[in-house]
């Protein structure tokens, strides 16, 4: 619980009808406090709450609230209650409770929504799920180029309070072409009768509505940008894309990789839901794909394993040290894995570079491999007082080493040339093979060393 001394005074206000005390308490809150003080309650008590609010408010808290719980609180509302909720909504986000919500809810709050409004819904709505246009807002500020400052000044006093981001203002021609953007500080600077042709930047980083949206999240990330541009095919400006909504983007996708990572389904609906609030029957559900999947590549280990307890070697002692190598050659191989696809994800790694990383990840491993192995040896040595036996456990953690960075290093690059996202060729699998080719790696080296021994 976030506010557990407020949640006492706020059931007794709530017991007692305060209702307009509640709104002066909450008036002082930010949004994002006001949704957390919602969620600590009981959802009766929390609907209640969330109800005395007014419009405006409403708005602005349902933002910060989890789209499980957005979805319901629209639900029981009045139709013309909601429609006052949506109409002050920023255009982005009300595009993004209307997808989530079923027609026989919508539909009934739609006629009470001005013609203008209801389409801007439905084109925002229109746009592939994960592109630039399904996350991108229509509420911006536009100038021509012939007006001047002073001019442009006035527009924006008018403006402001209806958009959701005034400090970049997109130049469009008479087509609604983007040619150019200037800053609210530019303007700010600059001479009242400067025109807008004059001082603007023409040199626009823009989106177009298809592109990835991760794409575009990154790009906004790399230049440090307030907004984004979004153009369509004719270069008309259609949308701009926020600060925030690329940081909300670029953490949905890390919660993707990183379900994807641990061998759970990418479900779209598993990135709106917290630990707490996302059913059991649900995590089994994404989780055992990949379980049966490994449990299969698992049976590889045991079949290896079997292949070589035929060959003793007079020294019983080497099936001990077995998890010791699947373990290294795992975590090895895991840490790799992570490592490549985040360079991967950042752009690090290109196309061309697949080379230079296997040498580079070939390198690192051998470095690894004779640090730990030189350890293994003398820890083997120290208890069996076997020089050969050492040399095994030395020489597989080595090979392994190499082997596990190597096969952590290409399998997510070759994934990628597939078109297939190296995410979801996740680490336990990586782990899995490893484990199975380690003992191979393992046994062979022994069987080499000890049996040469013998012989000699």
């Amino acid at each position: 619980m976030r506010h557990p001394l407020l949640i006492p005074d706020l059931r007794e206000l709530i017991r007692d009808g305060e209702l307009a005390g509640l709104r002066d308490y909450f008036a002082e809150h930010h949004p994002g406090r006001v949704a957390e003080m919602i969620e600590d309650l009981e959802d009766g008590e929390g609907d209640e709450l969330f109800r005395v609010l007014p419009p405006r408010n409403r708005a602005e808290v349902l933002s910060y609230l989890e789209p499980a719980r957005q979805d319901r609180l629209f639900e029981v509302m009045p139709a013309q209650e909601a429609a006052e909720m949506l109409h002050v909504m920023s255009h982005d986000e009300r595009a993004d409770l209307v997808t989530r919500l079923d027609e026989d809810v919508i539909d009934p709050v739609l006629p009470y929504l001005a013609q203008a409004e209801r389409e801007d819904i439905r084109r925002l709505t229109s746009y592939e799920p994960g592109t630039a246009g399904a996350v991108m807002t229509t509420d911006y500020v536009t100038l021509p180029p012939h007006i001047t400052v002073r001019e442009a000044l006035e527009l924006l006093r008018r403006e402001a309070p209806d958009r959701e981001t005034i400090y970049y203002c997109y130049v469009v021609d008479h087509k609604r072409r983007l040619i150019g953007f200037v800053s609210l500080k530019r303007l700010i600077l600059s001479r009242r009768s400067a025109v807008i042709e004059d001082i603007m930047q023409r040199d626009v980083i823009f989106a177009r509505v298809d592109e990835d949206q991760e794409t575009v999240a990154r790009q906004i990330d790399r230049y440090d940008l307030l907004a984004l541009p979004v153009v369509d095919g004719s270069d008309q400006l259609v949308g701009i894309i926020t600060h925030d909504d690329a940081m909300d983007i670029l953490r949905q996708e890390q919660t993707e990789d990183i379900l994807a990572f641990g061998g759970v389904s990418r479900d779209a609906e598993a990135n709106q839901e917290s630990y707490w609030t996302g059913r059991i029957v649900e995590a089994v559900r994404r989780r055992i794909g990949w379980l049966l999947l490994l449990f299969i590549a698992g049976t590889l280990t045991s079949r290896v394993s079997k292949f070589f307890h035929g060959v003793t070697l007079d020294l019983r002692d080497l099936e001990i040290y077995v998890p010791l190598m699947i373990g290294t050659g795992g975590n090895s191989g895991s840490q790799t894995v992570g490592t490549i696809i985040r360079a991967l994800a950042l752009g690090e790694i290109q196309r061309a570079d697949g080379w230079r990383v296997l040498f580079r990840e070939l390198l690192t491993g051998l470095l690894l491999g004779v640090l730990l192995g030189l350890i293994g040896f003398i820890y083997i040595f120290a208890i069996h007082r076997s020089a050969p036996f050492a040399a095994v456990i030395a020489l597989a953690i080595l090979f392994i080493c190499m082997w596990s960075n190597c096969v952590g290093a290409m399998v997510p690059i070759l994934a990628r040339r597939l078109g297939i996202d190296p995410a979801v060729v996740s680490a336990p699998l990586i782990s899995t093979l490893v484990d199975a080719t380690g003992l191979v790696i393992y046994y062979s080296v022994a069987m080499v060393i000890l049996i040469k021994l013998a012989g000699g």
